[in-house]
């Protein structure tokens, strides 16, 4: 019978998780840095980038450590709102990776 509870238990998860995915993806994150807007889902994949054209006046280094610290910042956000959705789905569990 332990086993039974186990598997029903790990297929309750697997759906829990299902819906976490879906809501990850659903949900858009904009960030702009200096100017540089992204737009990035709660699975930290990258849906939009926008870049002002007085921003391409400037050099070719600067623009590239503006471009690099914005995808970094939205990348941050992500990962912040992906961390609170798998916290409210395992609780107190302590699931490694997660």
């Amino acid at each position: 019978m332990e086993l039974f509870k186990m598997a029903k238990e790990a297929m309750a998860m697997r759906s829990k998780m299902s819906d976490m995915d879906k809501k990850l993806k659903a949900h858009i994150i904009d960030t702009e840095y200096k100017g540089i807007k992204i737009q990035v889902n709660a699975k930290n994949e990258f849906l939009s980038f926008s870049i002002p054209e007085d921003l391409l006046k400037e050099s070719k280094t600067k623009i590239e450590k503006l471009i690099l610290s914005a995808f970094e910042a939205a990348g941050k956000k992500a990962q912040n709102v992906m961390a609170e959705e798998a916290k409210k789905l395992t609780g107190t569990m302590k699931i490694p990776g997660l």
